[in-house]
């Protein structure tokens, strides 16, 4: 009974130490703390004192006074270490248990991880022990049935007999009863017979070829191992035989009165006990009993002797005069409870119950096997798998009974002739009469009702077969206008699959053509760019040639403009030539003058050969810079003509590309037609599709 938990949120906890408990003695003194009956507001853990009385290995015990409440609580050794923890508490005050803190320090590990495990006990009744005696009750729970009542189990029965022949316990058995049969059947029972001494009951079912039950011939001795058989491989129970065969005496009911003195007076009652039968049943002190179940009664013992033949549960009614009144009472017996009574009741019903009827047997053997009482009605075996006798009540919890085999034996055929068949009730017999008739009566105007709806049913249905063959014929046409309708869709559902291939082997091409075409374009777009950093650079040639034309032109008109300075002044000279010839022919008469003149000639003479010579070199660079200029000109026209071919490329990559956009965006709104239309025609395909199913389905219902 030991168990772990941990606190989860954070923090510091206060904390105790653990202590030992296999160093305990008996005599050693000890606390507990706790909240006997629990938790109270304002109450702190409550203490106690005690010594410790006993050790075991798995618990302590100590007359530390516990109660509810305390259970998990601590106890403590005097220096303050925890030793065991509290489990559980038996009737004296000195019966306290608690588990050793060595059973917490031993599993701890187990318990931190979670583990929930507890020790195997394999008792006499677990399945290792029970198996063990499979082929003991094998062939007996080949006779052994399921009786149920309206449907519930009620008890256990044998086969007593191939033919259907049943055995069980009668008190259990009411309303409509089924037995089920070991191989799965479940078959209506009627009773044959019943009696009521041994409350036994026998069955009659419609079967044959039934086993056949191995009775034993002997007498089973005291200590010698009993199984009681069920329908399973297992036997439902182990046990010995417990005494020899006794009889068990009756438990009769009581009234709970008490009735005035004297055996002469009428059966007057002096007090009625309270919470008896008689009192719940409304009886008062002064009223005289004259009769019960209508045998009279004259005095106190006779109405003594007539309740002590009768059992705890029955229901006796009751003529009784109250005053002038004559009253009828029915009084369901019972016992007068006592605190002993109580406690002995309580004990004796712990674990499995005990059986409605378990008293008044005239012989029985008493075994300790542990059969619960729906499970009486089934045969218990020795260990040569013979039946010794029929399990007819569970006793209490230390015995359950069985009617032993010789006296079932003289008992069985008495039951099967019928003469012990449950008696007749004239009323029950005139009610079910009754009851016959009415149903009788209503079963006829239920057929009457059920024929005239069937007349109805018919001329419906045969109005009905007329509409059906009418919407039959519909039907097909509709059927068949739906298979045309079908074909006519399927074959426009492959030529718009054809179509569809087409297309998208198209928009593969155009897809293809527009991927060569934007290699294309890139081609002519990094074309163009080639071209443009081309004609930026003629352009910058041509500005450069340009500057240089511009320069040259400046350099030619200063040429020019010094060849007409030196023209101007050779044309001076000359001028002054001519002067100085004329003055030199008119003074050459002079001889001084004549030979300055002829110094000045000859001056003037290198001086003209060098102007001369100015001029042809003008000239000739006149010459170089129109030749330049040419080429020049040359180079402009042909970039000019470069130009105009990079505007045109230009013009015509980019009427390229507008054609290809309108191309894609032309495609892509056909692609998008062509799946709106694939889309319709598949909505359309489903629905002629559902149509012609619903077509299909209603002329099959039809």
């Amino acid at each position: 009974d030991a168990g772990m938990m941990k606190i989860t949120d954070a923090g510091k906890y206060p904390f105790v130490e653990l202590g030992s408990s296999a160093d305990l003695k008996s005599g050693t003194w000890c606390v507990a703390l706790g909240h006997p009956l629990g938790y109270q507001p304002g109450r702190p853990p409550v203490v106690r004192v005690g010594r410790v009385l006993r050790i075991r290995e798995a618990v302590i015990q100590t007359d530390c006074t516990l109660v509810g409440g305390d259970s998990g609580g601590p106890l403590f050794d005097l220096e303050g270490r925890v030793i065991g923890i509290h489990s559980r508490i038996a009737g004296p005050t000195d019966v306290n248990l608690h588990v050793p803190v060595d059973i917490f320090r031993e599993n701890w590990d187990r318990l931190l991880r979670g583990d929930s495990w507890q020790e195997e006990f394999y008792g006499r009744d677990s399945t290792p022990v029970k198996s063990a005696f499979r082929s003991v009750v094998a062939e007996a729970a080949r006779c052994t049935v399921r009786i149920k009542c309206d449907g519930q189990d009620a008890a256990l029965g044998t086969i007593v007999g191939p033919d259907g022949w049943i055995l069980t316990k009668a008190s259990e058995l009411k309303g409509n009863v089924v037995c089920r049969l070991a191989d799965g059947r479940e078959l209506p029972a009627s009773i044959v017979g019943i009696n009521k001494q041994h409350d036994l009951a026998m069955l009659k079912v419609p079967a044959t070829g039934l086993p056949v039950i191995p009775w034993s011939t002997g007498k089973p001795g005291v200590g010698q191992w009993l199984a009681a058989a069920g329908t399973a491989e297992d036997p439902l129970a182990l046990g010995v035989l417990s005494v020899p065969q006794r009889r068990i005496p009756p438990i009769s009911g009581v009234l709970g009165v008490n009735l005035k003195p004297g055996e002469q007076g009428p059966a007057q009652i002096e007090k009625v006990l309270p919470n008896s039968p008689a009192e719940k049943a409304g009886l008062k002190d002064g009223d005289i009993i004259t009769h019960v179940d209508g045998q009279p009664i004259k005095n106190g013992p006779e109405l003594v002797a007539a309740i002590r033949q009768r059992r705890v549960g029955d229901l006796v009614r009751l003529n009784v005069k109250r005053g002038e009144s004559v009253l009828a009472i029915a009084v369901k017996l019972g016992v007068i409870e006592t605190p002993g009574t109580q406690k002995r009741e309580m004990q004796n019903r712990m674990g499995v119950g005990i059986s409605g009827r378990y008293d008044d047997f005239p012989a029985v053997l008493q075994h300790d096997a542990v059969v619960r009482p729906a499970d009486c009605g089934g045969p218990v075996v020795d260990l040569s798998g013979k039946v010794v006798g029929v399990n007819i009540a569970r006793g209490g919890r230390t015995e359950t009974y069985c009617i032993p085999t010789d006296v079932l034996l003289g008992l069985m055929y008495e039951l099967m002739s019928g003469r012990l068949a449950p008696p007749v009730d004239p009323q029950k017999v005139a009610a079910e009469r009754k009851a016959a008739e009415e149903k009788a009566a209503r079963e006829k105007a239920e057929a009457e009702r059920k024929a005239a709806e069937q007349k109805a049913a018919m001329d419906k249905l045969a109005q009905e077969k007329a509409e059906a063959e009418k919407k039959a014929a519909e039907a097909e046409k509709k059927a068949d206008e739906a298979a045309k309708k079908a074909d006519e869709e399927k074959a426009a559902r492959e030529k718009a699959e054809a179509e569809k291939k087409s297309l998208e082997q198209q928009l593969a091409q155009e897809r293809a053509a527009r991927e060569a075409l934007q290699a294309q374009s890139s081609a002519q777009q990094q074309q163009l760019a080639e071209h443009k950093a081309a004609r930026e650079k003629a352009e910058a040639d041509m500005n450069a040639l340009q500057q240089a034309a511009a320069a040259e032109r400046a350099a030619r008109q200063k040429l020019e403009a010094d060849i007409k300075s030196l023209q101007e002044r050779l044309q001076a000279v000359e001028q002054k030539l001519a002067e100085e010839k004329s003055a030199r022919q008119k003074a050459e008469a002079e001889g001084k003058a004549a030979q300055q003149k002829a110094a000045t000639a000859d001056t003037l003479s290198q001086e003209k050969e060098k102007l001369l010579q100015e001029k042809e070199r003008l000239a000739q660079e006149k010459d170089k810079l129109a030749q330049e200029k040419q080429k020049l000109t040359e180079e402009k026209h042909k970039l000019t003509g470069e130009n105009q071919k990079l505007a045109q490329e230009k013009s015509d990559a980019e009427r390229l590309a507008a054609e290809q956009k309108a191309a894609r965006e032309k495609a892509e709104a056909e692609k998008q037609a062509l799946q709106q239309q694939l889309a319709q025609e598949k909505a359309a395909r489903e629905k002629a599709e559902a149509e012609k199913k619903a077509i299909e389905e209603k002329s099959r219902q039809q």
